[in-house]
């Protein structure tokens, strides 16, 4: 299977953009390009010869839902949810443009930070070079809980085609929907509930097994200095506490640098939950000035001796000190497992018949098969228009169809989140699915959606059949 890994790569080599508005932004100007946190400058802090460079420019919406009783999800205005004039209550859009590195991880090519998000959605716009790849993914992330911080369980939002890019082209049509649930991360919310967002893993008596969690820990400390051996700009920074995999943080520390002619020094103080066992201790400052720390920002992690990672440190109930942290540590790419996509691929084929011809008494023009990866449960007489909202989709009409026995499909969606998995099959033509005895076909026996995960999921069999 296709799976994507969860590290992103950073690079020199694509645009560095950076740009960042915020709420009080009209949509003029950021589609000029907002205000650009490198200054424009490149690597070398010389104006960028950009003038081919292609521009992706559109919006990116967060969208709320709830679930009700039977556990479908339903679209939540933000009108129902803070009122007419009520403000955006999470923190900053990070909007990415990736390639995909041989070894299956994703470089960061280009990135635009929406810091003060508007409820009605906000422009971005990223730069690519031409010459630095011929295609590219898009995607976006919301720091769900404005702690300054892209973690590795934020919701995310994609666009499921890459984007060809084309010298001089503006490209406008890729526009970004991130999902959020009301009921976890609205006021009161069962998200709102853990320390960090996350607990660890914990082995609470030492016997080495992993213990029930409870809801709360005991802290210990783990301190030590933050050195930053390359030359240093300005940008404030969190030391955090990750698990094996990358996921988290789980607890984190601020710090301010200090320059000190060759780079920076700071000290951090950081309480974690004792006997969390085998985690990470890692490190990143604000380096592209957007306020946050994420993806493209200079990473570190600590160090059993300069410039060699020392982790995983094994937490037990005691205060380690001496835990020094160095940034950056290799190429200075990101410790937080960010999981932008996955694929869910499979077939999709007629339950009773041995063609699809055979699910109809004729083959008229229009007829068409759709696998669609819905982010609401389908409706009765739904339009195909309608698919253009959905994570993403694929077709295929009635010349396609012949007497062939199955059709393959391969849909990128959101990591880490949940999806209605169908398919449909038009059998008159006329734009609507999901009419009475039409044939479709689901991925599940009820109403649930499947979960998406970090790794995808392959050889899904959709068997049509009508209801």
């Amino acid at each position: 299977m296709m799976a994507l890994t969860a590290l992103f790569a950073c690079s020199g080599a694509g645009s560095k953009d950076d740009a960042q508005t915020d709420g009080d932004t009209t949509p003029t100007e950021e589609a000029d390009g907002g205000a650009d946190a490198d200054g424009g400058a490149d690597a070398d802090g010389g104006p960028e010869d950009d003038a081919d460079w292609m521009t992706i420019r559109s919006r990116v919406q967060v969208e709320l839902y709830t679930t009700n009783s039977s556990g479908s999800r339903q679209f939540l205005s933000w009108e129902d949810a803070v009122g007419p004039a009520g403000e955006f209550p999470f923190g900053s859009i990070f909007v990415s443009a990736t390639v995909p590195n041989e070894d299956g991880t994703q470089q960061y090519i280009a990135q635009h930070t929406v810091t003060r998000p508007r409820t009605d959605g906000d422009y971005y716009r990223l730069k690519i070079d031409p010459d630095v790849t011929a295609s590219a993914y898009i995607f976006a992330t919301l720091d769900v809980r404005a702690d300054g911080i892209v973690g590795s369980e934020e919701p995310i939002g994609l666009h499921p085609d890459p984007i060809e890019v084309e010298a001089y082209l503006e490209h406008t049509e890729a526009d970004l929907v991130v999902l959020v649930d009301w009921d976890r991360w609205g006021p009161g919310g069962w998200g709102w509930q853990d320390v960090g967002g996350y607990v660890p893993p914990r082995d609470t008596d030492g016997d080495g097994d992993i213990d029930e969690d409870d809801g709360g820990c005991d802290l210990v400390s783990v301190a030590g200095d933050v050195r930053i051996t390359v030359p240093y700009a300005g940008g404030n920074g969190k030391v955090m506490l990750l698990d094996r995999s990358g996921g988290g943080p789980y607890q984190m520390d601020d710090f301010t640098p200090i320059p000190n002619g060759s780079g920076a020094t700071a000290s951090y103080n950081m309480g974690v939950c004792a006997w969390a066992g085998e985690m990470q201790i890692v490190a990143a400052f604000d380096s592209n000035g957007n306020g946050l720390i994420d993806p493209d920002d200079l990473w570190g992690a600590y160090v059993s001796e300069p410039g060699v990672d020392g982790n995983p440190l094994n937490i037990e109930d005691y205060r380690q000190s001496d835990i020094n942290v160095d940034i950056p540590i290799g190429g200075g790419g990101p410790a937080v497992s960010v999981v932008p996509f996955v694929h869910l691929q499979g077939t999709v084929f007629s339950e009773r018949t041995a063609t699809f011809s055979g699910l109809v008494e004729e083959v008229v023009e229009g007829m068409a098969v759709y696998v669609v990866a819905l982010r609401y449960p389908p409706t009765p007489d739904m339009d195909v228009a309608s698919f253009s909202e959905a994570y993403d989709f694929e077709v295929w009409d009635s010349p396609d169809l012949g007497d062939q026995s199955s059709l393959s499909w391969d849909l990128i969606v959101p990591a880490n989140t949940i999806v209605y998995l169908w398919a449909f099959l038009d059998a008159d033509g006329d734009g609507l699915v999901n009419e009475v005895r039409e044939p479709v076909a689901a991925d599940t026996s009820g109403p649930d959606a499947i979960s998406t995960g970090e790794e995808g999921r392959s050889d899904i069999g959709l068997g049509l059949t009508a209801f």
